[in-house]
């Protein structure tokens, strides 16, 4: 299976990226490295720095996958402190199979940048590191491969004594060790390194984190004869009823029974001491409760996704802290099925609880009240009625304060990023700003005519104008991305820069993929690490919003000989194509799925699996390969794509457990 890939990218994305690059001193906050900048399209754009120009992606070389673009150019400029983008980097090689050129592509970091890096920040470069190069020994050839291995573990055992206790390295070599040739004699020290992380839980990185440490814990007992031990850690990871094909450390479930959820594990956190909570894993947005200034109320902001997951998440913060004040109020954000599904169940607390909520609400709700054929988001216990029924108590209609337990709260309607029913409810006297999802990076929810692009910087400009210390979102991930002025300021200019190239772009013939294969980044991103996600996470979905408001029901596209909405080519006539004219046999189907995912093609694989099916309905290989497909798309975007992960995860029949484990850390990190 081993697949020959040339390095050196020579061309340029599109044919669009002149050669005649601009060297800019730049105040990096990384190093010295001086900016490239290139005309990308109609604009200009960033570039990978000098030393890493080959890696400009080019349509013929491999495939492309706009996370795998962002994080070559912007890593290119030197360390980072936060791991996150590197190992997400990593993940995406291994995702789409392009592991030969990342493992040259983190030489040319560690062998450019080696000596700018901490002890810490080089332990993690190197972890990942290794991560590709175990993931890529068995394309090494067969008398060459023992000493690749072993080279692998000293690249592991130099990134451990760079950072004691550092878990990136602990669950890197945990997973490599487990999963190498008993003679290798590693399977003692993977023991080691991953039951440690079980019992520090702590130091996991995000929640969901410790999935694949349950697994590969399963796996070692298994493979020790102890049968209990191994079922225990099996249904810790989720994986009882099927077991994925890649990695998964990211933080989305999903069921038919609890829908989707936002966080594998129940957590809960005290954001301010004794004043504000936060809950995770109950539903798919985020639970809020505030306790007022003197006391004696409990207010919510928002009401969950059903009754059923609200009222687990209010009685798991009953339980952990026990002398809260009662319910008397709730602040509706917006009016979306997965804030608003579990309003019922604050009647049944108190019947005077009042709920508070934009005048507007109407137009939200009608659009949430569309029938979804995915049954993984809301739950196949979702109930038209737990929207359909929702009426606020008190409407707001205008900026307003009000004064409940001694707490001023101000509540500013916003067209907001998502919804026109948007509200910002802002607690003075905390510095806190509870923004819903006007910045959740879909821009509105795929399925619906949804989103208000320019607006959103409004809401941003509101924000950052009343000067808060903490920015909480409706959803986890969103309030990682942007959780203080800092980061969203400097979302914002870039989200100006990105809107206002993409409207450019449309206006002259462009499509939304072909602006989306251009990388845009705006020039001076590489000094900003805290916003390479913030940044990378919504790129895409703006740019596709963008277009579905500006273009008709064709799209024009840059060629002139691929637009969009002129024909209707279906599952049927891919598996006419397959069967009927290529006169393709099951076997020779399977073995050109296989050659399409090990070039990193998975979006065609699984295309071209679910066609190849119904055709070749007796063929478990292509069953296998379509399951493989799709496990290699969830994982790219297992961490800030939950649309996309559950739409995936049911493509293939599948659902993705949540973590049997509970915990009361901090997932923020603050």
């Amino acid at each position: 299976m081993k697949t020959k890939i040339s390095i050196l990218l020579i061309m340029v994305l599109l044919q669009a990226c002149t050669s005649s690059s601009q060297e800019i001193n730049t105040n990096n906050i990384q190093n010295s490295t001086k900016e490239f900048t290139g005309t990308v399209g109609l604009t200009t754009s960033l570039l990978p720095s000098k030393n890493f120009n080959n890696f400009k992606q080019h349509e013929n070389d491999r495939s492309f996958h706009s996370d795998i673009a962002f994080y070559e150019v912007v890593l290119s400029y030197g360390p980072i402190e936060d791991p996150n983008p590197v190992f997400l980097l990593a993940n995406a090689y291994i995702a789409s199979n392009q592991q030969e050129y990342g493992i040259r592509y983190f030489e040319g970091l560690l062998n450019d940048f080696g000596s700018q890096m901490t002890n810490t920040i080089k332990s993690n470069y190197l972890s990942a590191y290794a991560l590709l190069r175990a993931t890529y020994a068995d394309h090494v050839g067969l008398f060459s491969r023992i000493g690749w291995v072993k080279e692998t573990f000293k690249i592991l055992e130099e990134a451990e004594e760079l950072a004691d206790a550092n878990p990136l390295v602990y669950w890197s070599s945990g997973i490599i060790y487990t999963q190498v040739p008993r003679f290798f004699n590693k399977r003692k020290q993977a023991l080691i390194q991953l039951t440690w992380l079980e019992n520090h839980p702590e130091l996991e990185p995000t929640p969901g984190f410790y999935r694949e440490v349950y697994h590969h814990l399963a796996k070692l007992h298994l493979d020790n004869g102890e049968e209990e031990l191994a079922t225990k850690y099996l249904a810790k990871s989720g994986y009882t009823d099927y077991v994925p094909k890649q990695l998964f450390m990211g933080w989305f479930a999903t069921t038919k029974e609890k829908g989707l959820l936002f966080s594998p594990v129940p957590s809960i956190e005290e954001v301010i001491e004794g004043r504000v909570y936060g809950l995770q894993g109950f539903g798919f947005s985020d639970l809020y409760f505030v306790v007022s200034k003197n006391g004696q109320e409990l207010i919510s902001i928002d009401a969950g996704t059903q009754p059923f997951s609200i009222k687990a998440g209010y009685e798991f913060l009953l339980k952990h802290y026990p002398n809260l004040p009662p319910l008397r109020n709730a602040i509706i954000t917006h009016a979306h099925w997965d804030h608003i599904g579990g309003h019922t169940y604050f009647k049944t607390l108190d019947h005077k609880v009042t709920l508070y909520g934009r005048g507007n609400f109407h137009g939200t709700v009608d659009r949430v009240l569309k029938n979804h054929r995915y049954d993984q988001f809301r739950s196949i216990h979702f109930k038209e009625d737990w929207v359909s029924q929702y009426r606020p108590d008190s409407l707001i209609t205008a900026k307003t304060t009000i004064t409940l337990g001694q707490s001023s709260i101000t509540i500013i309607p916003v067209t907001g990023g998502e919804t026109e029913d948007a509200l910002l409810i802002h607690f003075s006297d905390l510095g806190v700003i509870f923004m819903g999802d006007t910045l959740m990076p879909f821009y509105g929810e795929p399925w619906v005519e949804e989103g208000h692009i320019d607006e959103a910087l409004e809401v941003m400009d509101t924000a950052l104008d009343l000067g808060p210390k903490y920015l909480l979102h409706g959803h986890i991930g969103i309030t990682m991305l942007y959780e203080n002025q800092k980061q969203l300021r400097l979302y914002r200019d870039a989200y100006r820069w990105l809107v206002s190239a993409t409207k450019k772009h449309i206006n002259n013939g462009y499509s939304a993929k072909d602006i989306i294969r251009l990388n845009l980044i705006p020039p001076g991103l590489q000094n900003h690490p805290e916003i390479f996600i913030g940044y990378l996470s919504p790129r895409d979905h703006i740019i596709s919003r963008i277009a579905d408001h500006m273009v008709g029901i064709w799209q024009e596209e840059v060629t002139g000989k691929d637009p969009e909405g002129l024909d209707v080519i279906t599952t049927v006539e891919r598996g006419r194509l397959l069967e009927l004219y290529l006169n393709l046999s099951g076997k020779q189907v399977a073995k050109a799925l296989k050659k399409m995912i090990c070039n990193g093609d998975n979006e065609l694989a699984l295309q071209m699996a679910i066609a190849a099916e119904s055709r070749y309905p007796e063929n478990k290989k292509i069953k296998n390969l379509k399951e493989e497909a799709a496990d290699r798309l969830r994982s790219g975007v297992q961490f800030f794509d939950p649309f996309k992960f559950v739409t995936y995860t049911e493509m293939i029949g599948k659902e993705h457990y949540p973590i049997l484990e509970e915990k009361l850390t901090d997932p923020f990190h603050r």
